[in-house]
C-alpha cells in the first residue's frame, strides 16, 4: 500500500464535517438542518473521492470503449456525437441501442461542450463525463432528504435516515457509472418528491413536475415507470377521498398523462413502428454463458444455506468462485455493498471491514422491510396516501427485481442498479415509524450509524489500496 499526499488531503477533507460536527455539538449549535447539510457535505467529499480514483474503466457496466468501432453504451454516446441524430437503425443490432437516449444525448451535449472549450474529448473529456453521474447522485442524496423533511421525520431519525442514502454504497458506486443506472435514478427520487408534495396539497405544478420526472426517467431508462403503480395508487386514494374536488383532480390527472405518457412511451412505439421491436425488449442472455444460474426458481428463491453468506462479495464461477450467485434476495445484499467487485484481495483486515459492512447492510435491510407493516397502525402518524406510495413503490420495485432474476438467470441480473428506489422507501418507512419501536430504537439507531460509519471507512480506505 502506497500513501499520496493527495490520498491524505482527501482524507482530511472527508474529516473535516465530522469535525466540524463535533465543534458545534460542543458549542450546542448543531441544529438539525446544519448537521444534515454536513453529512451531504461528506457525501460529496466522498463521491469526490470515488471520482479521483477510478475512471471510465472502473466498475462500468455495458459502457464498452469510447470512440472504437464497438458497443454498449459508449458507442450509442459517440454515435449521437459524431453524427448529431439518434441510430437509425433496429437498436437490437448493437448492444444497448436499445435503450432510450435521454442519458445519451446529455452526454453527447457534454463532449460537444468539452470540445469547444479545448479539451481531448477522447482523453479528458470522457473521463470528465464522470462528473455527470457524481452530479446526479449528490442531487439524489439532496432530494431524499427534502423527502424526509416533507414527510416529517423527527429530528434525530432525519439525520439518521439522510446519512443512510447519502453514504449508501450503491450510491457510490453509482456516481461513478457512465451508463443510465444514476440518471434514470434521479428521477425515480424526484417523482417521489414531487408526488409526496403534490399528496400535501395538490398543486398543478407539483403534479406538473411529478409527470416530467416520470416521463423523463423512462426516456432514459423503461425502469423508472415502475414507480407508476405507486403514483396511480396515491392518485385514486386522493380521488376517492376528495368530494368537492374531483373535477379538478381529473382535470390535473388529465394533464399528467399528457406530459407523462408522451415522454415516456415515446422511444418505445418509435421502435416499434419502424422496427417491431417488443415495447419491453431485453435482449436475453445464452444459456452457455459463464454467468448462466442452473438452479431452478424454488431452489434460488428457498436456499439460504449458510455456505452462501461466506463471503460478502457477489460469486462468479468464471470469476474462480465455487459457484455462480443464485438466491436473488443474497446476491442483492451483496451487490448493494460491492457491486460486482471484490475489495481489498490483499487486507484481511479490510475485508473483514466489509463483512461487517455486508451484514449490517442486510440486518438494515430487513428492519426497514419490516417497519413497511409497522407504518400501517393507526398510530403512525402520516397520511395514507403516503404509506401508499411507500409501501406500493417499495413492493412494485422488489417483485419486479424478483421477477426479473428469475426470467434472466444470470449472475449480471442480480444488481441493485434494478432496485435504488429502495435505497429511499425503505429507510423512509423506518423514520416514520420511529414512535413504535420504543426501546429497540436506540439499538437500531446504533445499526444505521454503523452501515454509515462502515461504508465511509470503507470507500474511504479504497484510495490506499487503488495505487
Amino acid at each position: 500500500m502506497v500513501i499520496y499526499f493527495d490520498d491524505v488531503f482527501l482524507t482530511a477533507a472527508m474529516l473535516l464535517p465530522l469535525f466540524a460536527g463535533l465543534v458545534l455539538k460542543k458549542q450546542n449549535r448543531l441544529d438539525e438542518g446544519t448537521l444534515c447539510c454536513l453529512i451531504l457535505l461528506g457525501g460529496f467529499v466522498l463521491r469526490l473521492i470515488y471520482f479521483f480514483i477510478g475512471d471510465v474503466d472502473t466498475r462500468q457496466h455495458d459502457v464498452g470503449e469510447f470512440f472504437v468501432q464497438g458497443d454498449g453504451h459508449a458507442a450509442y454516446i459517440c454515435y449521437i456525437f459524431e453524427k448529431m441524430r439518434l441510430p437509425d437503425a433496429d437498436p437490437r443490432t448493437v448492444m444497448e441501442f436499445y435503450h432510450p437516449p435521454l442519458h445519451h444525448i446529455i452526454c453527447a451535449a457534454f463532449l460537444k461542450a468539452a470540445e469547444a472549450l479545448g479539451l481531448d474529448v477522447r482523453t479528458r473529456g470522457v473521463d470528465a463525463l464522470r462528473l455527470l453521474p457524481m452530479m446526479y447522485s449528490f442531487l439524489f442524496c439532496v432530494f431524499a432528504y427534502k423527502t424526509f423533511r416533507l414527510l416529517g421525520l423527527r429530528e434525530s431519525t432525519l439525520a439518521l435516515c439522510t446519512a443512510a442514502v447519502t453514504f449508501h454504497p450503491t450510491l457510490i458506486l453509482l456516481s461513478g457509472s457512465l451508463n443510465n443506472d444514476m440518471l434514470s435514478a434521479l428521477f425515480g427520487m424526484l417523482a417521489l418528491y414531487f408526488c409526496v408534495r403534490w399528496a400535501g396539497l395538490k398543486r398543478w405544478r407539483d403534479i406538473i413536475l411529478l409527470a416530467f420526472s416520470i416521463g423523463l426517467g423512462m426516456l432514459t431508462k423503461l425502469s423508472a415507470g415502475l414507480i407508476a403503480p405507486a403514483v396511480a395508487a396515491v392518485f385514486l386514494f386522493a380521488l376517492v377521498r376528495s368530494k368537492g374536488e374531483r373535477l379538478r383532480l381529473l382535470g390535473q390527472f388529465a394533464a399528467f398523462g399528457a406530459v407523462c405518457l408522451p415522454l415516456g412511451l415515446c422511444w418505445s412505439v418509435r421502435n416499434y413502428v419502424r422496427f417491431g421491436v417488443p415495447p419491453n425488449y431485453i435482449p436475453l442472455l445464452s444459456e452457455n454463458s459463464g454467468q448462466f444460474i442452473p438452479q431452478r426458481s424454488a431452489e434460488r428463491l428457498f436456499n439460504w444455506l449458510p455456505f452462501q453468506f461466506s463471503s460478502p462479495f457477489t460469486q462468479w464461477g468464471d470469476a474462480g468462485a465455487p459457484y455462480n450467485e443464485f438466491n436473488p434476495v443474497i446476491a442483492l445484499w451483496k451487490n448493494a455493498m460491492f457491486d460486482e467487485s471484490a475489495f481489498f484481495p490483499q487486507s484481511v483486515t479490510m475485508q473483514s471491514f466489509c463483512t461487517a459492512l455486508f451484514f449490517a447492510g442486510a440486518a438494515l435491510s430487513l428492519v426497514c422491510a419490516a417497519a413497511h407493516v409497522v407504518l400501517w397502525r393507526r398510530s403512525v402518524k402520516m397520511k395514507t396516501e403516503i404509506k401508499l406510495l411507500l409501501t406500493v413503490s417499495s413492493a412494485a420495485v422488489f417483485v419486479n427485481y424478483i421477477v426479473f432474476c428469475l426470467k434472466f438467470p444470470h449472475v449480471c441480473t442480480e444488481n441493485m442498479r434494478y432496485c435504488v428506489p429502495l435505497i429511499v422507501t425503505l429507510p423512509a418507512a423506518l423514520g416514520a415509524c420511529e414512535g413504535e419501536f420504543g426501546r429497540r430504537l436506540s439499538p437500531l439507531k446504533k445499526l444505521a450509524a454503523s452501515f454509515c460509519a462502515l461504508s465511509v471507512l470503507v470507500y474511504t480506505s479504497l484510495m490506499y489500496f487503488s495505487h
